[in-house]
């Protein structure tokens, strides 16, 4: 008698059945690796970022890259009726080997946006990097001028941000990317903000350095849209499983949680914008120097 070597229906739906059973448990497996490979790309974009600051600073007697640097004419990038600056990240721009490493392959690329006669992702990139500066301690403003820190000055460098990821333009809850900052103005030297995170608890009394608010759902931080894009802890992005990625002033890359940036403050989660500085915050802030 001829052997029937044919699956049956109930074969053929055991083995889909298993088929399906290994994809449920494999599809979220792929999905955390894809996500671990992107924040292992984000963490090393953030290092060749801060190196592109620490080579700038060794150019420049020591001295980092302001926050803002205002009427640069040609060499910058045009802001308002023949006003002219260069944000960080267009200054230190000639120390990177590509302007794709503004871009956090966490939330999905740049996009382009036509500045006048340009359509560059270059420049793209210096206006709404993924990135953030520490400008309240690395580029301190009064007011009236910025004073760019000299990278050799700062007590505790191992552990003084200089390079956050922060909320990307496309995470703004206005929709569109925008420029926002104290004045918007040469004369008053003005740090645009849209390229810089914020140190928690910084408009204390303790901190002299002007900020924008701080953390909590207050200043600037606001424009976010959402809590991992940083609407709550000054723009720094928690977009990496619910840690920063973070680049130290001594070159040195890591990724922790808001709650460890936010140490010597009140500051929680929770908190509605009313941190304040705790008694030690002097000696355990990872934000700067010398208070």
């Amino acid at each position: 008698m001829k052997k029937n070597n044919a699956f049956t229906l109930i074969e053929l739906l055991v083995v889909i059945a298993i088929i399906a059973i290994l994809a449920a448990i494999l599809f979220p497996v792929f999905a955390q690796a894809k996500a671990a490979a992107k924040k292992i790309a984000s963490v090393s974009n953030s290092h060749e970022i801060g190196m592109s600051a620490i080579m700038y600073a060794g150019d420049s007697d020591d001295v980092m890259p302001p926050a803002t640097s205002w009427n640069t004419g040609s060499d910058g990038l045009q802001f308002g009726a023949g006003e002219a600056f260069s944000s960080w990240a267009w200054l230190t721009a000639p120390y990177i080997k590509s302007s794709q490493i503004l871009a956090d392959p966490q939330v999905g690329g740049i996009p382009a946006y036509n500045f006048g006669a340009a359509n560059d992702q270059a420049l793209t990139s210096a206006y709404w990097p993924d990135y953030g500066y520490n400008y309240v301690w690395l580029s301190p403003w009064n007011g009236t001028i910025q004073s760019p820190t000299s990278d050799t000055s700062l007590q505790r460098p191992a552990q003084t941000v200089m390079i956050a990821a922060q909320g990307a333009a496309s995470e703004l809850k206005a929709g569109v990317p925008t420029l926002w900052g104290f004045t918007f103005t040469a004369a008053t030297d003005d740090p645009l903000l849209s390229y810089n995170v914020e140190a928690p608890g910084c408009t204390s009394a303790q901190v002299p350095q002007l900020c924008a608010g701080g953390w909590g759902p207050l200043g600037f931080s606001k424009q976010a849209l959402t809590y991992a894009a940083g609407n709550i802890t000054g723009g720094v992005s928690v977009r990496a499983g619910n840690v920063c990625v973070v680049e130290w002033v001594d070159g040195h890359t890591s990724a922790i949680t808001p709650g460890q940036l936010a140490v010597g403050t009140t500051w929680t989660p929770t908190e509605a914008g009313n941190e304040t500085l705790l008694n030690n915050y002097d000696q355990v802030n990872l934000w700067g120097g010398n208070i």
